[in-house]
């Protein structure tokens, strides 16, 4: 039998198409096997009448950082995502980051774009998008949800890139891995992937509230709430909330969520564990609109522009409501000391409703536009829903023979999705954009011969394979691969026109890695991606899965003893098997490749008690190099400055009489970047944040945020078309725990 039938809420159905989706039978006899280990013991008893004299014990160590649990501070020394086991970061071969929720909190993060802003190698586009998506780039390539870029606790949370975003007061730590990683989490993006680590429930007690008032007429109410259930030893829960009614920088559109997110654990003893997780989230904004470049100031130059607060829609039509929820578990049960599994399955919906009036983008439109001041306009009425059962199975077994240490994991994960997704555009009234003058109809048509949308499912299953490899105490060999099956179906509404597409790829994966005794750890590794190509690319064609290869040597320095992680890496990013059409956009053909190229530092550290320093520095080439369209090769991608850099830090004055004091300052430098279509560069620019927060007493303190705080005016600018950036940003909180 190759698989069996569930049928889930929506009637949606959710089968295994391979054997690999029942691998965790196998994966769990493997385990026994390896579990097995001779331990060998040593008679060597003193004379009875000897003196015996015991050396000191040291009872004071630090307890070992737990990667799914708060961290005090900035730095993280340990991560899940890059092995699916519980390993240090010097100990990793592969670039990667983390942001835990104490930064979160001290640099007021509203969406993961400004989680990972100090992060190297990583853009994205303006909160007014940002907000509404989880999109970014990491070293010049697209990383999101349709790639399968936006994880959550260690597994694809969404398939669609508009479902909704990841709500960072409920995330633990926000962890990036940069570059190709499919060996153990299949189709992704070459770019690498984003791990929200959700918020857990502690054994300590923790009560907090907070509340937040800001420019923009933002008001805020949040809640944090942990620890044992009642009087039970073995149940433990969480319950985070957050509240938002706010408005935006733009006319007319607003930035209002619920988030509610309870989660229960029941460790009945030291070995076993069940955690649920769930959230529900409810966005009320609209969408902001791309602008063609010719009508955004600075960057266009006809008489007329749109302003960076102007709104091209109509207030009575433009809307974007969203609803997004998941609930699953974490099962985790040790055998023995040796022996380890660990099973996940999560089950996710979202359903949204968005119109919106963008400007027709033909030359004729945007000239008359930038001339006249008549914005001729085009609707765009969509519902999409989306569905998704994830489930990772993986047996951890750890072995010492001869001196050499493994740690060897087997596994096996699904993810099957479907989308559903009705779109119809067509032109609207126009718009005068010198006076605004808002009332312009909208009719929409919604026959069917008009829809643009289509019905997709797809299925992914993958096994896996992997081992770390310790000896002399000093090295260690990271090996790894995978193979994945991958099957898209789709049917048109409008036509009824049915595609599909099975794809197989297997990717491989390795690493050696020195740690030195002075916490030098320099690292060498290559990896692998795969992405399947779109079912609807090109229909009657069948195309190879897109390939990625990454090279990369870094290095890795962590004082022993030290509350302080310095990384630097350099790499080489190749992306094969692209799709590309000529000119006309006809004749696609897969010849395209792009690559990127880079170094990467990265220094986060507590320098005192007092003072936490983060800084970083990107330099990255990342181009088209093979491609139908001549005038393309050489082309730099995207949104990708050759230089980026950024530099937070922050002082307890403590020292000074003032332990309640504490200030914080930030720089973010982006270098310029080349949209396609658009001739001139766009300008470097550096933006400054800063914070001030005081402790009033063990259960108050008050904290004041600025973001962009020299009111800096930038635009960004992608494929001919533009979004202003973010406006200065106020806040102002007050927490009270108990």
């Amino acid at each position: 039998m190759l698989g069996t039938k569930t049928t889930v809420g929506t009637g949606k159905r959710y089968v295994a198409r391979h054997p690999a989706f029942h691998l965790s039978t196998l994966a769990l006899a493997l385990g026994s096997i390896f579990s097995a280990q001779a331990i060998a013991a040593q008679d060597d008893t003193p004379d009875k009448g000897a003196a015996v004299q015991l050396g000191e014990i040291n009872i004071n160590a630090a307890p070992l950082e737990n990667p799914t649990g708060p961290v005090n501070g900035k730095v993280a020394l340990r991560n899940t995502s890059a092995t699916k086991t519980n390993a240090a970061i010097t100990e990793t071969p592969q670039s990667l980051s983390v942001v835990t929720a104490d930064e979160m909190r001290d640099r007021k993060s509203d969406t993961l774009a400004d989680t990972l802003s100090y992060t190297p190698g990583f853009t994205s586009q303006p909160s007014s998008f940002n907000r509404t998506s989880d999109r970014f780039r990491i070293r010049g390539f697209d990383v999101e949800s349709a790639t399968g870029g936006s994880l959550r606790d260690g597994m694809r949370l969404q398939n669609n890139s508009y479902d909704g975003v990841q709500e960072p007061f409920g995330l633990e730590r926000v962890e990036v891995i940069r570059g190709a990683a499919s060996v153990l989490y299949g189709q992704l993006s070459p770019g690498g992937f984003v791990n929200g680590v959700s918020k857990r429930p502690t054994e300590t007690p923790l009560h907090e509230l907070g509340l937040q008032y800001g420019n923009h007429d933002r008001k805020q109410l949040t809640a944090d709430f942990s620890g044992p259930l009642g009087d039970s030893e073995t149940l433990s829960y969480r319950l985070t909330m957050l509240q938002r009614d706010s408005d935006t920088q733009q006319d007319y559109v607003n930035d209002d969520k619920t988030y509610i997110a309870p989660a229960l654990t029941w460790r009945p003893n030291d070995d076993t564990s069940l955690t649920l997780l769930s959230f529900y989230q409810k966005s009320d904004t609209r969408f902001s609109a791309p602008l063609p470049y010719q009508l955004v100031k600075g960057v266009g130059n006809g008489p007329f522009t749109i302003g960076r607060h102007d709104f091209i829609g109509e207030p009575d039509y433009d809307d974007m409501n969203g609803e997004m929820s998941a609930i699953g578990y974490e099962f985790e049960h040790r055998f023995d000391e040796h022996t380890r599994i660990s099973n996940k399955l999560r089950y996710y919906e979202a359903d949204v409703k968005w119109k919106y009036l963008q400007a027709q983008t033909s030359a004729a439109a945007i000239n008359s536009a930038a001339t006249t001041g008549i914005l001729r306009r085009q609707y765009s009425d969509r519902h999409e829903r989306s569905r998704a059962l994830a489930s990772d199975t993986n047996i951890e077994t750890r072995w010492n023979i001869g001196g050499i240490e493994n740690t060897f994991l087997v596994g096996a994960d699904t993810y099957d999705a479907s989308y559903d997704s009705h779109n119809f555009r067509a032109n609207a009234p126009s718009i005068n954009i010198g006076d605004y003058n808002y009332g312009q109809p909208v009719v929409v048509d919604k026959r069917q011969s008009r829809d643009r949308g289509s019905e997709i499912d797809t299925l992914q299953t993958g096994i896996y394979l992997q081992d770390q490899i310790k000896f002399d105490d000093h090295w260690l060999l990271l090996l790894g691969g995978r193979h994945d099956w991958a099957d898209q179906d789709q049917r048109a509404f409008a036509t009824g026109q049915k595609l599909d597409q099975s794809n197989e790829a297997t990717t491989w994966r390795a690493g050696l890695v020195y740690q030195a005794d002075n916490g030098l750890a320099p690292y060498i590794s290559y990896s692998e991606s795969f992405f399947p190509v779109a079912v609807a690319e090109a229909p009657g064609q069948k195309f190879d899965p897109t390939e990625g290869k990454q090279y990369e040597i870094g290095i890795r320095y962590q004082p022993p003893g030290s509350n302080t992680l310095l990384s630097a890496a350099v790499y080489e990013l190749t992306q094969e098997n692209v799709v590309k059409r000529d000119l006309a956009g006809l004749n696609p053909q897969q010849i395209g490749e792009q690559r990127s190229r880079g170094l990467e530092l990265e220094a986060k550290t507590e320098v005192t008690p007092q003072l936490s320093v983060i800084a970083t520095y990107a330099y990255t080439d990342a181009r088209i190099t093979k491609s139908v369209i001549q005038s393309e090769v050489g082309q730099r991608s995207e949104d990708t400055p050759y230089h980026q850099a950024a530099v937070w830090a922050d002082y307890n004055f403590a020292l000074l009489g003032l332990p309640q004091l504490k200030i914080g300052g930030g720089a973010r430098y982006k270098g310029t970047t080349q949209a396609s279509g658009i001739d001139s560069q766009m300008p470097a620019y550096t933006l400054f944040d800063a914070m001030a927060s005081y402790q009033i007493d063990k259960n108050w303190d008050i904290a004041l945020n600025a973001n962009n705080v020299t009111n800096k005016k930038y635009t960004y600018c992608e494929f001919a078309i533009c979004r202003y950036g973010d406006e200065r940003e106020l806040v102002t909180s007050v927490n009270f725990r108990w």
